[in-house]
């Protein structure tokens, strides 16, 4: 599983080793826009390999040049924080938005987590989803899904939910199975396993939150086997028991953790 490392020191992009909307990715094209670079160069290939098309541009406006009225408009750009220019992005990414046809173009900010000042004043500018300082291949995917589904500019109601990259542990009617976590609420989570439960088995989902590691009882809401044409993994959701207040607290302390990686 791939890595991605936002780094400030020297100015470089960094690269290191280390899958929530349902959305048709297959019909998604998006646009990469930076310098070559090898952040980039892996950014495209998790991109493809998540079936999305994906195009390439040095920056905006070359990518309204380069890439205007072709088929498949794209549906979102993902590009550096450092290259945003706030008092210019917004008209730079309306044009590109007119010379490719898109019904709408969601931004995607990535690099070095910016100051207060700086978060401001990409807001300002429109930019409200994020992907700052190192995150992972669920997190890509997640913040994708999320860019495409109907709802990207609207705050998420009810709990919210996060990525995660967590190896764990599931035990169900005696049995053991290991699962990697995709996301996380204080409500649920969604794992990721070749071989999920049977749906309605009862089941405890094993978190290692910072020191803790917590045993959750749930059930099994839904699985999916890979084909039904969802940007998910292929794997199971649960539907978590009641929580203590110490373990909710625990939960919804590290989600809102990880939504300050993921949003402007």
């Amino acid at each position: 599983m791939q890595a991605f490392e936002n780094s400030a020191s020297n100015g470089k992009w960094m690269n290191a080793w280390s899958g929530t909307t349902q959305t048709r990715l297959t019909q998604s094209t998006i646009l990469l826009i930076g310098p070559d670079s090898r952040i980039q160069r892996s950014l495209t290939r998790e991109l493809q390999a998540l079936s999305a098309s994906t195009r390439s541009a040095s920056s905006l406006e070359e990518a309204s040049r380069l890439h205007g009225g072709k088929d498949r408009p794209p549906n979102m750009v993902l590009l550096p924080e450092g290259d945003i220019e706030p008092r210019e992005f917004e008209e730079a990414l309306g044009a590109l938005r007119i010379r490719t046809g898109a019904p709408s173009l969601v931004p995607i900010a990535f690099g070095p987590a910016p100051s207060i000042e700086r978060r401001r004043a990409l807001r300002d500018a429109g930019v409200e989803l994020a992907l700052f300082g190192r995150f992972g291949r669920h997190a890509l995917r997640f913040q994708v899904n999320r860019a495409l589904s109907r709802w990207a500019r609207r705050r998420p109601r009810g709990e919210l939910r996060a990525p995660k990259e967590w190896r764990s542990r599931t035990f169900s009617s005696g049995k053991e199975k290991a699962v990697r976590c995709y996301s996380l609420s204080s409500g649920g989570a969604y794992v990721v396993t070749p071989r999920p439960w049977v749906v309605g088995s009862d089941i405890s989902l094993e978190l290692p939150i910072g020191r803790e590691r917590l045993l959750i009882e749930g059930r099994i809401l839904y699985t999916n086997l890979g084909g039904d044409e969802r940007a998910l993994p292929r794997g199971m959701a649960i539907s978590f028991r009641p929580l203590c207040d110490h373990t909710q607290q625990v939960i919804r302390a590290d989600i809102s953790a990880t939504q300050q990686q993921l949003e402007v």
